[in-house]
């Protein structure tokens, strides 16, 4: 038989050609199980042979792991470089087309010079003038058929190109995203929308409105299902259209070439005019003709600084690289440039209102772009925190956007919290799973309410936010902590402990100013009141189960050591049994007695500890129910007939019990409370006599576990 080309003995003693094994061109999985399952004998050797190469793949992964951690930081380099040349061919792709559109107009530019006919300028003003009242008209008739773009004649010199209506495709996966109806102007591209409500003229409703100068149209190729499309590149979305015949296409994408052409041949002349009627450019003296008879015209022209004309780019530029901080001093800028204007002139000029225009478009994206940044969803790894989310919320307050930002941080703060929950197991008791969650949960809102008041430190409406908020998780926290701990099986003692480290922890929160106790003891109570009246209800069977089995003898603990274990131990319970000692090793007291009194001081020291002033109530009720139904037991003891003979040892037991437990629960119960429980001194006064060896002939109070109920 042959050897197969892995075995145990082979990869004991290398692990690098099993790796070059299973990783080569020409590796066949069937082959190799295959001869694996002829060389191997029995199960145990594959078992062995699948665990060894299941150790192989999780080391494999773990090392691919390990890489991506040490190369973290180039990815990003490199997703920035990736992001910036991006940017770069962008604007590269409109340098070209803007090139190519100004080499256009030049190419039509007549060199004949000025000397046209008289008459065939007033033809040209004549026509120019009946095409600007159509163009009003029908600008008119668009504000009467789209919703929401009264904004549309604000703009001097739009002039109406082209519409129709497109089919938008996912230019992904090519599906179909919706219907739209879209108008081209000389100096944009609006989408609208069908308003299914529509009952008069307005059929449409205003979408969005592209500056000409932001986009790019690129052509679509036809392959497949992609059939007259074309695409706009609009940084940093691309939108991809379908027209209904190749011929329809064809006109948009000319409209939109003597659109570019239009823009930048209006722009020329700008430029133009500006130059020529700038003091740094004045007419000369030597001018061939000057006519004598023109008005003099004293038209100002205001030139504005080439960094404020420039503003736009720069913002697309800074939010392309990332750079925040620098587009939020550029809008901050522009702004003040802005109101300086107004105030010295009174009114803006049409470059004002145009660049104005454009930078409240890249004040929007701006606002857009860090509001992704704060966006929780499942692809988004969370491994900076709050931390990784501080500058954008700086950002977004200067921009003017503190709620958005402050409802998006809550948000991501509900998703960490969310997801450091996940990570706590219930793999040991429930007392300390309970503090491990608290734990996480207490410790993480202070975290983030640390955080909420850095980044929102003077805000009534996002301080009111987070009051909610803070509600909310811990209404789901207390929600999941009562199914967890309150069920039948775990006893009052662990209940009471998970209670008190959830208090504790949740009162952590009172030293940044929000205190939420008060709302973890309302969400508790009903709970606790049915756990407190459990309790009592199984305290009173187990008394009734002991009261049964009671021989009214004295407890013989057989041994000193055990007496002396006995005695400390109900010295640390705050009592002292050595005057009821007898003999070596006997207390002048019954087992029962004895058990009762440690059950019932843990049940106080337990109703102690989870005592609140709505509780009180409850508390004392169920300490003086049990308390009575063992004093009940000693009654019936001595009314007895048979037990006539032990009614001194009985009337010990009693008096043990209404004096001295009694006081030491009054003691503890004052130090907790600051005032006695009234029930158990009352239910103290009612079987006083009991004390003597006598029954108590009148009661005031009959509970439903008195002799007549049971």
């Amino acid at each position: 038989m042959s050897t197969p080309p892995f075995c145990l003995t082979e990869m004991e003693p290398s692990r690098e050609p099993t790796f070059g094994l299973l990783s080569s061109k020409d590796f066949v999985p069937e082959k190799y199980v295959r001869e694996l399952s002829q060389s191997c004998v029995g199960g145990p050797e594959l078992r062995r042979l699948r665990k060894r190469i299941q150790t192989l793949s999780e080391e494999t992964s773990s090392n691919l792991k390990k890489n991506v951690y040490l190369n973290y930081m180039q990815f990003i380099d490199t997703a920035k470089e990736i992001s910036n040349l991006e940017s770069e061919m962008y604007q590269l792709s409109h340098l070209l087309s803007e090139q190519k559109s100004l080499l256009g107009a030049l190419s039509t530019t007549s060199i004949l010079g000025d000397e046209t006919p008289v008459i065939t300028e007033l033809e040209n003003k004549d026509k120019t003038k009946e095409q600007g009242d159509d163009n009003k008209q029908k600008l008119a008739s668009i504000l009467e058929k789209v919703e929401g773009c009264q904004e549309l004649l604000a703009v001097p010199g739009r002039t109406y190109l082209y519409e129709g209506d497109l089919l938008e495709v996912d230019p992904v996966d090519n599906n179909t995203i919706k219907t739209v109806h879209a108008y081209l102007f000389t100096d944009g591209f609006m989408t609208t929308y069908r308003n299914t409500n529509s009952r008069g003229l307005m059929k449409y409703i205003y979408e969005i409105m592209y500056e000409l100068g932001s986009l790019a149209v690129v052509n679509v190729r036809e392959i497949g299902n992609n059939k007259h499309q074309f695409k706009l590149l609009i940084f940093p979305d691309t939108r991809v259209f379908q027209c209904t015949t190749s011929s329809n296409k064809k006109e948009w994408l000319d409209k939109f070439d003597q659109a570019k052409k239009a823009r930048l041949t209006q722009e020329q002349q700008k430029r133009e005019s500006i130059a020529e009627k700038s003091p740094s450019r004045s007419a000369s003296i030597d001018s061939p003709y000057t006519n004598p008879f023109d008005e003099l015209e004293e038209d100002t022209v205001t030139v504005h600084p080439e960094w404020f004309l420039e503003i736009p780019e720069e913002l697309d530029v800074c939010i392309a690289q990332r750079h925040f901080e620098d587009a939020l001093t550029f809008l901050q800028k522009s702004k003040d440039y802005i109101v300086q204007f107004v105030n010295t002139n009174g009114q803006p000029d049409h470059v004002i209102v145009d660049i104005q225009r454009k930078v409240e478009q890249r004040h929007n994206n701006l606002t857009e772009v860090l509001m992704k940044e704060l966006e929780v969803n499942p692809d988004k790894s969370q491994q900076g925190g709050l931390r990784a989310a501080r500058r954008a919320v700086r950002l977004l307050n200067h921009l003017g956007r503190s709620t958005q930002s402050c409802d998006l941080f809550l948000k991501l703060c509900s998703s960490i919290l969310k997801t450091q929950c996940k990570r706590v197991k219930r793999e040991c008791s429930t007392a300390m799973y309970v503090r491990h969650l608290s734990s996480v949960v207490f410790t993480n809102m202070c975290h983030m309410t640390e955080e909420f008041l850095r980044a929102f430190p003077s805000s009534s409406s996002c301080s009111s936010a987070y009051v909610v908020w803070a509600s909310n998780e811990l209404s789901l926290f207390t929600t999941h902590f009562i199914k967890q701990v309150f069920m039948p099986q775990t006893s009052l003692s662990t209940l009471t402990e998970c209670v008190v480290l959830v208090r504790s922890q949740c009162e952590r929160l009172c030293s940044f100013g929000v205190d939420l106790c008060y709302q973890l003891d309302g969400a508790l109570r009903t709970p606790l009141t049915q756990t407190l009246k459990d309790t009592r209800d199984k305290s009173i069977e187990m008394a009734k189960v002991r009261a049964s089995e009671d021989k009214w003898i004295p407890m013989n603990l057989r041994s000193k050591t055990a007496l002396a274990k006995f005695l400390q131990e109900y010295s640390d319970l705050g009592l002292k049994l050595d005057n009821y000692v007898t003999g070596d090793t006997w207390i002048q007291l019954t087992n029962n007695t004895i058990v009762f009194t440690k059950l019932f001081l843990m049940l106080l020291n337990d109703c102690l500890r989870l005592q609140t002033t709505e509780l009180l109530h409850t508390i004392n009720d169920v300490l003086y129910d049990v308390f009575e139904a063992q004093i009940r037991h000693v009654e019936a003891s001595l009314r007895n007939e048979k037990q006539n003979e032990q009614r001194q040892f009985i009337a010990k037991n009693a008096e043990f019990l209404l004096t001295t437990l009694e006081g030491l629960c009054q003691k503890k119960y004052v130090e907790v409370n600051g005032f006695e429980c009234m029930l158990l001194r009352k239910l103290q006064k009612e079987y006083s006599a009991l004390t003597k060896g006598v029954s108590p002939t009148s009661r005031t109070r009959k509970t439903q576990y008195s002799s007549e109920f049971l």
